[in-house]
Formats: C-alpha cells, sequence, structure tokens
C-alpha cells in the first residue's frame, strides 16, 4: 500500500483513514475498521456502497465509445435526460443541462439567470440574491452567492458584492429587493433546507410565498439549490416541494450520481430556455459523459425499483424521534431539526471535536455550520439505513457529545 501520507494536497493535523471499499452504510478501511458512514460520504450516498451494477452501466457506456461532443445526444444522455423528465422533475421541466457536479451545476444557474436577463434585452441585471447563512459551491461565482464565512474566508477581494437577505424573514426580502431596485436583479438562489452552513435551518411557508411572489412579479429567476436535498434525500424527491417555493431553475448534483461519478444538471421550463437562444449559453467539456449518465440513470432506477424515496421518508421519521429521545435536553445540544434523511444537530460545543470523538468510535458524522450557527453535525446516511443502524448512530454521536463536553472541548 503506498504511503497514504503523501496524497494529502495541504497536510493535515491528524492522519485520515485509507478506504478500500465499502458495503451497504459502511466504508472499509486498510487497517480493518468497519466505519457507519451517517453522512453518505458529504451528504451524496444514497443508495448505500458497492453497487456492483452502478460500476457495469458505466463500464458498458465507456467500452462503447468515448468522448462525444456535449451538444451530440447519445443514448445514455438520452436515458437519462427522458428519466428526469418523465419520473424525477416537477411538471414542465423538460429541459435538462448536465454537469459534473453541485458547484458547476449551481455556477452554471448564475450564469443562466444573467444570461436570461441578457437575453430580454436588461443588460442592467447582474445582481444574484443569496441568504445568510448558505453554501453553492466552490467556484467563486458560487461563493459571492453563498454565505459561509468559513469557506469564503480570504477570499473576500475576488468576490462579486451579491445581496444577501436573512434565511427566514420575509420582510427583510422585501427590503431588500426594494434596496437592491429589482431593475439590476437577475436571479434569486436558495437551499430548500440550508446544507453546510446551517444544519438544516428550515424557513417558514410565508417566507417562500414572499420569496415566489417578489421574483414572479419583477421577473427575477428563482433557483433552487438541490444539490443536497435533491433526489429523495429529505423524503421527497425534491427539497423545495415541501414548501410553497416555486423555482424556475432546478440544480442538482451529489444523489444524482450516488456517490459513484461526478454529476449535477440543471433544469428549467421551455420558457426561460427560449430566451437562452438569443444571448448563448456555454457547456463544459464533460457535460453529459457517457460513463456518469449510464451511471446516473442505474442509481435513479435503483432508486425507483426499491422504493429508496419512499423508505427516506420513513427512516427519517425514525431518525428523528431516535435523536429527539436521546439529545433533547442535552445541555451541549441547543437544536435539533431536519426531514427524511437529512438532520442537524446545533451544538455548544466545539463540532470539529465531535466529528473527531465520533470517528474514534467507527462512526462518520458531517460537520456543519457558519455565522448564526458557528457549530453544528449533520446525519444524513444512504436511505438503506437499517433501524440498528440508526441506533448505533444516535447513540454513538451521543457518547461523542459526553466526551467532548466532559474534556471541557
Amino acid at each position: 500500500m503506498p504511503d497514504p501520507n503523501r496524497y494529502a494536497f495541504v497536510p493535515t493535523a491528524a492522519p485520515l483513514p485509507t478506504i478500500v471499499g465499502g458495503s451497504g452504510c459502511y466504508l472499509h478501511t486498510a487497517d480493518g475498521r468497519r466505519i457507519l458512514d451517517g453522512a453518505a460520504g458529504a451528504i451524496v450516498g444514497n443508495i448505500g456502497w458497492g453497487r456492483a451494477e452502478v460500476a457495469d452501466a458505466a463500464r458498458e457506456a465507456m467500452a462503447a465509445c468515448g468522448y462525444v461532443v456535449p451538444l451530440w445526444p447519445t443514448r445514455w444522455r438520452l436515458e437519462l435526460h427522458d428519466r428526469l423528465v418523465e419520473r424525477w422533475l416537477p411538471e414542465g421541466f423538460g429541459n435538462v443541462f448536465f454537469t459534473s457536479g453541485g458547484s458547476e451545476s449551481t455556477d452554471s444557474a448564475l450564469r443562466l439567470a444573467r444570461a436570461y436577463q441578457v437575453g430580454k434585452g436588461r443588460r442592467d441585471r447582474w445582481k444574484v440574491i443569496g441568504r445568510h447563512p448558505s453554501y453553492h459551491g466552490m467556484t467563486l461565482g458560487t461563493m459571492s452567492a453563498a454565505s459561509h464565512l468559513g469557506r469564503q474566508a480570504g477570499y473576500e477581494p475576488l468576490l462579486l458584492p451579491f445581496p444577501k437577505v436573512p434565511w427566514d424573514d420575509p420582510e427583510q426580502v422585501v427590503k431588500v429587493f426594494e434596496q437592491e431596485d429589482p431593475s439590476t436583479i437577475a436571479g434569486f438562489i436558495a437551499e430548500p433546507i440550508t446544507g453546510a452552513a446551517g444544519a438544516c435551518l428550515t424557513a417558514s411557508d410565508e417566507y417562500w410565498r414572499v420569496v415566489t411572489e417578489l421574483c414572479r412579479e419583477h421577473d427575477v429567476l428563482l433557483i433552487a439549490d438541490e444539490v443536497m436535498t435533491g433526489y429523495g434525500r429529505t423524503g421527497l424527491k425534491f427539497g423545495h416541494q415541501h414548501f410553497p417555493f416555486e423555482p424556475d431553475v432546478i440544480v442538482g448534483g451529489k444523489g444524482l450520481g450516488g456517490g459513484y461519478v461526478p454529476m449535477g444538471a440543471v433544469a428549467t421550463n421551455a420558457d426561460v430556455a427560449e430566451v437562452l437562444k438569443t444571448s448563448g449559453f456555454m457547456y463544459f467539456t464533460f457535460t453529459g459523459n457517457d460513463a456518469s449518465c449510464a451511471a446516473a440513470n442505474t442509481v435513479l432506477d435503483i432508486l425507483e425499483r426499491e422504493q429508496l424515496v419512499e423508505r427516506s421518508r420513513a427512516m427519517g421519521e425514525l431518525l428523528g424521534t431516535r435523536l429527539r429521545d436521546v439529545l433533547a435536553g442535552h445541555p451541549a445540544v441547543i437544536d435539533i431539526r431536519g426531514r427524511g434523511l437529512f438532520y442537524g444537530i446545533e451544538l455548544d460545543c466545539s463540532r470539529d471535536a465531535v466529528v473527531a470523538a465520533a470517528m474514534q468510535r467507527d462512526c462518520w458524522v458531517y460537520p456543519a455550520g457558519s455565522g448564526p450557527v458557528p457549530n453544528a453535525v449533520m446525519l444524513a446516511p444512504p436511505f438503506i439505513v437499517t433501524d440498528d443502524e440508526i441506533d448505533t448512530l444516535v447513540s454513538t454521536l451521543r457518547a461523542s457529545i459526553d466526551a467532548v463536553t466532559s474534556s471541557g472541548v
């Protein structure tokens, strides 16, 4: 086995486990450990690990050809496109553009909002309103639209001065629209339920009604960032479907490839796509990579065949109940919130210490938080998680929090 310490681009303080395989909800390490993956990696895996049929589909596509210019249809692009339009996306979202992941998807949506306004002759519209806190990716555009203090730190001079609104204050949304002047606003981007920045902060229905109405009134494109919440993670196909949140653009990543391939997608309706004909919209070199399309189509087939979206909802109810039974009232737990298999636990102690303590106990949980939520962890296991695994996940998290608080961290 090569030296794993040579892998890190930036040297790390502590050695990280070398993963040699996975099955179900577990990762297997080179030194023989089995780590319960309580966050599906980076909240990516929905069908669980070790699904050989996904690899078989990618191999078939790779063996059949190789690179094909993104604008040209292929069998695998067409199959994935049609499955998304016919079975997954809301009615009317018939125009789909593939990417290689979440950051590419959200960055593309920012460009799309600008291109839409330019196509309508509104060249003064360039601002995309984001929320505080939020996270949309690691390109300069997506960092500009987001509000994640830790991941933006040091890059401020490079970022566009996009306006921000609070995550759940409809009156402030109205005020920011007025202050910024709608004739300068191209889009509004929002996670239906906040991910890495807020650990499942969930706005009120009134908030989403106000946002939707303002965007409709001023022809501002409303973008739903479904990179974490999409493809069944919250117990519905898409997170915005829980709310009166009516997007013009839906972006996704993570769960579309199930953690097996880098894959993302941007979807909109025919009216928006028609406008782009006059302004143009550039693709990426590996847009619609055939192996990724084939793998993603298989991931969606597994989700459908095994009814895993419905399972996400049912197991999510169990996870929420167990979390509240075990952690409610704990002096270091501020809040427990979420839907489906997408839960955040806001902490009054070091999140990094809790993550490290959980790893010592062979369990992975996801660190989260920024701004008003400085310390949190997220639980988002694969949809195939069992009752016993949920019990282990929750009890390990409790033991980890106890260990951290008893040490005074």
